[in-house]
């Protein structure tokens, strides 16, 4: 066996061979070992033998709690009530009045359930950014206190990258970044072609005031509406100004200095 490098676990690698069970023996009923001790998952398509299904399978795929020694199973009677947890997913103190008496109990279900319960019951939760984009089964995750999932998302390994114009905004990865980026923000093109990657602004504004303050932006009423229609030196600027608009710089003035 080898370590999967992405999370640390063992993948089990398998001859063709060395497969004695096909999914269409179980299903059809071809095999002699298929009355009543293999279970069809069918939102994965898999066969599993019974005792692998209820001893492995049925947890991996659950939302149990997963802290040692409790027994929440997230099913049956081991569930939270949505009349119990405040917005901030704290047990609510006993109210007796007749409103919380005519309260309907809606059962929490899945990784909701089972963030309030880690919160009222263990002062736990799991980091969310995880939850919805590891390659991991949610019972796997780690479970953090408050001060250990701050310190999980600022991990310069394991952590989870911030928007700087987004505050607190974070992200799973350093690609899941720059998806962001390059989608709610501005990147300048000048400092790309220029070798300088990665220059993100806020808005448009603050970028035009990059280009004004860095390159060489056209400042005519028609190309400032237009945006973007900035130049990498003055000799293109002045160009574009005597063919686009035929004029060059009202002042006269120039940032080419000559020695």
């Amino acid at each position: 066996n080898e370590h999967d490098a992405s999370d640390g676990l063992e993948v089990h690698h398998k001859k063709f061979d060395q497969y004695e069970l096909w999914g269409n023996e179980i299903l059809s009923g071809g095999h002699p070992d298929n009355q009543g001790k293999f279970v069809y998952k069918e939102d994965v398509g898999m066969h599993f033998p019974r005792d692998v299904y209820e001893r492995i399978v049925t947890p991996l795929c659950g939302y149990a709690c997963g802290m040692e020694g409790c027994t929440f199973v997230n099913s049956g009677d081991s569930y939270v009530n949505e009349r119990e947890v405040n917005d901030n997913g704290k047990r609510k103190g006993n109210n007796n009045n007749n409103n919380n008496q005519r309260e309907v109990k809606r059962r929490l279900t899945g990784v909701k359930a089972l963030k309030a319960h880690l919160r009222m019951e263990h002062g736990m939760t799991l980091c969310d950014l995880c939850v919805d984009n590891k390659r991991n089964f949610v019972y796997n995750l780690e479970r953090f206190t408050p001060q250990g999932l701050k310190k999980h998302e600022n991990d310069k390994q394991e952590g989870h990258p911030m928007c700087e114009f987004c505050r607190p905004k974070r992200f799973y990865d350093i690609v899941k970044l720059h998806e962001h980026l390059n989608k709610e923000h501005y990147k300048c093109h000048i400092c790309e072609k220029q070798g300088k990657p990665n220059q993100f602004f806020k808005d448009y504004k603050m970028l035009e005031k990059h280009f004004d303050r860095e390159h060489f932006m056209c400042h005519d009423a028609q190309c400032l509406a237009a945006r973007f229609v900035v130049f990498e030196n003055e000799i293109d600027l002045r160009a574009h100004e005597q063919c686009v608009h035929g004029t060059t710089r009202r002042d006269g003035g120039t940032k080419i200095k000559l020695e």
